[in-house]
């Protein structure tokens, strides 16, 4: 090789090398930002005290690596490789199923079972949804359940066989069907009317590179929607018209939002969507309700649609039963600033709205505010009350999923180690009264014990969660004694 050459080649290099610092002085070319993106860091004050401890150090790393020049354009280029190559998601929770659909983790997980809470705790929670809407009938307010669909069980057929290798017989989905039947109180299964629709829909229900609903097939929802609150709930709205169907290679709305979030040169291929062009008849000549929905991301589809606004009275969207829409577009509100039982009962219709991935999460302790307000002198049931606390921190929750993966111990059963736990954590710092609860809750964790009270439960014909209350309510009695 001749010096001429060699001398090229290291010219090269070094260039390849300075244009990022180039880049990083100048701001020379204009880069687009990466989507999901956290705020880019700030470089830190210098300090005795932040250089001696390493922080400094750390955050000036960390700043330097976030601001180097064409980092944007770098990350995408990995991104597209390992796609493109390797069928991987570099997004948190994305997975690409076969065909290149992509998924969310957590749809998957609760369509095989994997996240199922255990027959005791969907008895418990609806044994209070049925106290709560008997009530709130009485007040002249209606209680529906609206179950979204989800995309895991729209196209199961797409879905790695890696997460299919575990597929319980019991889901969240089914003891929600089952309990709602059993307390005859009304549902909505949108996640059915889904999988029969799929071979006659003349456009996708759900988008290849999407997790919420199509916004064409968001509009179907709504419309069936309307109907089930003006047929089954006898609650008067306007008739949802579909005047024709635009079908186009460009996607709106959120129909690309699991791609866009994966940052990649460039966006995967996708079917021809449809999106519906509608308007809603006699909107005018009927008596609107007024509508609350407890939900979470896919009411926005709706909501930002205005079909709430053009078919209902009101406009109420309470996302995770916490943050308040409208209102919190101008400006952040919650359900903390609010009088709940007073809300509610100022309303003709609670639509309690939720799609696969948080079957779980159910309607985000909505039913148990109501039901303590409701019966504030109702025994405590502590093991219920501790395994909602940890259904509803992320975190843990996801953490013993994880260990029920991994040891094949049934996730309910986990569940209950741990709410057990937490009982005994309570009751040794004495923050439990020995109250019906108390001692039901020593029968519940006790297998030798259960035992001997499902044996009860056959001779007296009677259920084996009411066993269980007799056996603590002798328990207590003697105690007093």
């Amino acid at each position: 090789m001749n010096q001429k050459l060699k001398t090229a080649i290291f010219i090269l290099l070094l260039l390849i090398l300075l244009v990022p610092v180039i880049q990083q002085s100048t701001g020379l070319l204009r880069v687009k930002n990466l989507r999901g993106q956290a705020d880019t860091s700030v470089y830190p004050r210098f300090s005795i005290k932040t250089w001696f401890t390493d922080e400094f150090q750390v955050q000036y790393t960390r700043a330097t690596e976030e601001h180097i020049g064409f980092r944007p354009v770098l990350i995408r280029l990995k991104n597209q490789i390992e796609y493109t190559f390797y069928n991987k998601a570099n997004a948190s929770g994305v997975v690409v199923g076969k065909h290149r659909y992509l998924f969310e983790s957590d749809y998957i997980r609760s369509y095989t079972g994997r996240d199922y809470l255990g027959d005791y705790y969907w008895d418990q929670k609806f044994n209070r949804l049925k106290q709560v809407t008997d009530t709130l009938a009485k007040l002249g307010v209606k209680v529906a359940i609206v179950l979204e669909p989800g995309k895991a069980s729209y196209l199961p057929e797409n879905i790695p066989l890696r997460f299919t290798w575990f597929t319980s017989d019991h889901t969240n989905y089914q003891a929600i069907l089952r309990e709602s039947g059993q307390k005859g109180i009304p549902l909505l299964d949108l996640n059915r009317f889904y999988r029969d629709k799929k071979s006659s829909a003349s456009y996708p229900l759900f988008p290849k590179g999407g997790i919420h609903w199509s916004m064409g097939g968001m509009v179907l929802a709504a419309d069936t929607l309307l109907g089930f609150i003006n047929g089954a709930l006898h609650l008067p709205v306007p008739d949802l018209v579909i005047d024709r169907v635009e079908m186009t290679d460009s996607l709106r709305d959120t129909d690309g939002d699991l791609a866009d979030i994966m940052n990649l040169m460039k966006a995967p291929k996708h079917p021809k969507m449809g999106y519906p062009v509608y308007h809603l008849a006699n909107k005018d000549s009927v008596r609107k309700p007024r509508v609350l929905v407890i939900s979470d991301s896919y009411f926005f589809n709706v909501l930002n649609a205005k079909i709430p606004a053009r078919a209902f009275a009101n406009e109420a969207f309470w996302y995770y039963n916490q943050s308040i829409y409208p209102d919190s577009w101008s400006a952040p509100k919650d359900t903390g600033s609010l009088n709940i039982p007073q809300t509610v009962e100022g309303m003709d219709l609670i639509l309690i709205m939720v799609t696969e991935r948080f079957y779980h999460r159910f309607d985000w302790d909505f039913t148990d505010v109501l039901y303590r307000h409701y019966y504030p002198a109702a025994g405590r049931e502590y093991r219920y009350d501790f395994i909602r606390g940890i259904i509803g921190n992320y975190i843990w929750f996801d953490d013993i999923q994880k260990q029920a993966d991994y040891s094949g111990v049934p996730m309910q059963d986990k569940l209950a180690g741990n709410a057990d736990y937490l009982f005994w954590q309570a009751d040794q710092a004495g923050k439990i009264p020995h109250d019906v609860g108390y001692y039901r809750m020593n029968i519940l964790k006790d297998p030798a014990w259960m035992k001997q009270i499902r044996e009860k439960a056959l001779i007296n014909k009677i259920s084996v969660d009411e066993q269980v209350s007799r056996d603590a309510i002798w328990m207590l009695q003697q105690a007093n004694q």
